[in-house]
């Protein structure tokens, strides 16, 4: 029976992890915490075919017949550069960039700021962790820009499905929504680790099962059903310890049946994978 270091907490620990865009990260960040890591990713992001609703935004930024946008929100870093990469297929940079100035910008959390800082565009309302619907409603609510919504145009960058409560909440504000899609989640063209790490988890081969979206956890169980395993599997990892990035991910799993064991203080990756490693390291019994 192996023993548990302070500096391998997981050492003898087997965890798979659903991650797909920092797939090699969330490994490594196991790894040095002494894990035997299994890596499956679930999803992949997936430009839409048709981007009528990024040019009826584009409408709303170049033709002054249309009415302005007042505010803006940024949901992720991938959907604010494939914005931008979109509109240059019709409009100059520059000109992009300096009707986005004009608009009170929102950005959900760290990485929509880091791709609109590259580009030179400030940030108005930065939404605070744990940058679910909530959060940015409430931001909208204490900013002097935004504390008033009546009659104005909210344009809602979009991802994988629309965020339906922050749509409503708009509304109830009174805003005119201009909801603008540029992507969408779909299965990994190779699934073949997917499906290998969902039938490591009915063999009893994995302690922890780590889950950092929502989306994941309905990839993950599409792919269950595909296999024909889903409800095994739901079992199985309700008698294993199951780790939740944040509260808009373990809504996920509970809403598919599925316990969370545990959820680290903030939504980061990095302080996730280390304070799981802690609780792990004292929850389950050496191997």
């Amino acid at each position: 029976m192996s023993t548990r270091s302070s500096s391998d907490p997981l050492q003898g620990t087997s965890v798979i992890a659903f991650e797909s865009r920092m797939a090699d990260a969330t490994l490594n960040l196991l790894q040095k915490y002494g894990a035997t890591a299994v890596s499956a990713p679930s999803m992949q992001e997936v430009p839409l075919d048709n981007h009528s609703k990024v040019f009826k935004f584009a409408d709303h930024l170049f033709d002054e017949q249309q009415r302005a946008v007042d505010v803006m929100i940024y949901n992720t870093g991938v959907g604010t550069k494939m914005l931008i990469k979109t509109l240059k297929t019709r409009y100059d940079e520059e000109e992009i960039l300096e009707a986005l100035s004009k608009i009170t910008t929102v950005s959900r959390g760290p990485k929509p700021k880091r791709v609109l800082k590259k580009h030179s565009l400030s940030v108005d309302i930065s939404v605070p962790e744990p940058n679910t619907w909530k959060e940015i409603l409430e931001a909208l609510d204490r900013s002097e820009e935004t504390s008033d919504l009546n009659d104005k145009l909210v344009a809602v960058q979009e991802y994988g499905v629309p965020n339906e409560k922050l749509n409503d909440g708009l509304r109830k504000r009174n805003a005119e929504l201009l909801r603008v899609p540029i992507y969408r989640w779909a299965l990994p063209d190779d699934t073949d680790p997917l499906k290998k790490g969902i039938h490591a988890v009915l063999q009893g081969e994995i302690d922890v099962a780590v889950f950092t979206s929502k989306t994941q956890t309905r990839h993950v169980m599409k792919m269950a059903e595909r296999e024909d395993v889903a409800d095994r599997f739901r079992g199985a990892l309700n008698d294993m310890m199951v780790a939740s990035i944040g509260p808009v991910c373990s809504s996920g799993l509970k809403s598919l049946g599925i316990d969370v064991d545990f959820e680290p203080s903030r939504s980061k990756l990095g302080i996730f994978i280390r304070e799981l490693a802690e609780h792990a390291s004292t929850t389950l019994s050496p191997a």
